[in-house]
């Protein structure tokens, strides 16, 4: 009775490793179809760097804001076309269409104009 109970715990352990194994790999099989969108937003005059601006991919409301130097990054995205809409006070809304690529650096770079004039 004890050889049984024994054999069973073991048959479980193994299953329970097999199936953590299967899942890890198909984790890693998606990240490995994902891509990602990087960009810089800057005033369109100046051509100054422009931190806080509020970038968004529209459809899958996804949203990220630039850091100090102007640079936003988008990650884990499926390939495909996708709109950036920015919004900064004081800025026009800003609209670019970009397509993301597996294996390729997918950049954007847009230029804001300022409602002032």
């Amino acid at each position: 009775m004890k050889r049984t109970i024994i054999l069973v715990l073991i048959l479980a352990a193994v299953t329970l490793s097999a199936m953590t194994a299967t899942e890890k790999s198909k984790g890693n099989k998606s990240a490995a179809m994902t891509t990602s969108i990087t960009g810089s937003v800057v005033d369109e005059i100046t051509g100054e760097t422009l931190a806080g601006v509020s970038v968004f991919l529209e459809g899958i409301d996804q949203s990220v804001y630039t850091d100090f130097d102007g640079n936003f990054e988008f990650t884990g995205l499926t390939p495909g076309e996708y709109t950036i809409k920015t919004i900064l006070i004081s800025y026009k809304e800003c609209t670019s269409k970009v397509h993301a690529e597996l294996k390729k650096k997918n950049t954007v770079d847009m230029r804001l104009k300022s409602v002032a004039k």
